[in-house]
């Protein structure tokens, strides 16, 4: 607030706001002598200049002054705070291009989020107001005014920005803006997730990235089921659009994947849960039996002790397969087992050693 006080305060004297500065925070007790003197010694390389005039501020209990300068002043010299009675008094003043960085700002703002400036007045209820108004309002004054709308603003005061996805078509020649599906497809399952909006809205924008047969697909699809989701339409693309080489080739990589020497059980098993998830997502494995097949691979892939594996066998033979975590439990418990029982052994053999080495040193 304090330049829009100093803009005021010239606007009244009938002075140029760029070619006055004014000084805050001056103790009351000061007198227009000592004040003089405080802003000679400080402000002497500015030139001339006078005093305007004086007043009181009850916010902070402190005075201000007004100085007009009455020549050429370089604004970098202008210091801005002095050093008085009571401490530091603030310096005020206006740069020659304060209003037009100011805007400038604040179109790149608004640019960036795809909105105007009357569109802005508008949001906060000031239709009558144009672009052509905002360089008589002053910078502070209207930054307050959109600050406080923001803050006491029940729901965003701009439409809703989000992140577009990439052109697809599904055409067999395709454009050169457009993304492989396989790219598309990727982008789009982590972008929707992040739209904070309704399965509707969500369906609107996916219809915007799409063009030739993948947009009649999205139709085809919500004429058949109208409250069909966005994930359900991504399936569907799947189905359409998706390599069926990839999808036999994931398939393939999963079933031929085994337990590498030196690498242990549970490693194995993360990392063939990687390699099912993406065939699960290709539809290579149907999802309904994926933790049984993970059962199954595990078995037939991996080097197990006869405990685990009729533990994990046992597991198959009474009914529903495990799930990756339940699975993964069985298999560290009986790792922790295992390497208990080693270092039992190994300690045991240590301590063996060690009696027969004391016995042979005391026979000599």
């Amino acid at each position: 607030m304090a330049l829009a006080l100093l803009e005021d305060w010239c606007r009244l004297m009938s002075v140029d706001d760029q070619k006055s500065l004014m000084v805050m925070g001056i103790p009351v007790e000061c007198e227009e002598a000592e004040i003089q003197e405080v802003l000679q010694e400080t402000l002497k390389s500015l030139g001339r200049y006078r005093l305007l005039g004086k007043i009181f501020r009850k916010q902070e209990n402190a005075s201000a002054v007004l100085l007009e300068l009455l020549g050429d002043t370089d604004v970098s010299e202008i210091p801005s705070e002095v050093q008085g009675r009571g401490g530091v008094w603030k310096v005020v003043f206006k740069t020659p291009n304060q209003d037009s960085e100011f805007l400038e700002r604040l179109h790149l703002f608004l640019e960036k989020e795809g909105q105007t400036v009357s569109g802005m007045f508008r949001a906060l209820g000031h239709e009558g107001m144009s672009p052509a108004a905002v360089p008589c309002v002053s910078p502070e004054l209207l930054a307050q005014v959109v600050g406080q709308a923001v803050a006491h603003a029940p729901q965003p005061l701009l439409p809703m920005r989000y992140r577009k996805l990439r052109v697809f078509s599904g055409s067999t020649v395709p454009a050169p803006e457009e993304e492989p599906f396989e790219i598309w497809l990727e982008q789009a399952t982590e972008i929707v997730k992040e739209w904070p909006v309704a399965e509707a809205e969500k369906k609107r924008w996916l219809m915007e990235s799409l063009r030739g047969p993948a947009l009649d697909l999205l139709r085809i699809v919500q004429a058949d089921n109208p409250s069909v989701s966005v994930d359900e339409c991504l399936e569907a693309f799947k189905q359409v659009f998706g390599s069926l080489e990839s999808r036999r080739t994931s398939q393939v990589r999963y079933l031929k994947t085994y337990q590498e020497e030196g690498e242990k059980i549970s490693a194995y098993v993360l990392r063939l849960e990687t390699l099912l998830r993406k065939a699960v997502e290709k539809r290579a494995i149907p999802r309904n039996i994926a933790d049984q097949v993970r059962l199954e691979q595990v078995l037939a892939g991996a080097s197990l002790s006869e405990t685990l594996w009729c533990r994990l066998r046992e597991l198959k033979d009474q009914g529903p397969a495990p799930g990756f975590l339940e699975l993964m439990k069985v298999i560290r418990e009986e790792e922790e087992e295992e390497a208990a029982f080693e270092n039992e052994n190994t300690d045991e053999s240590d301590e063996g050693d060690g009696y027969g080495h004391w016995h042979k040193e005391i026979d000599n």
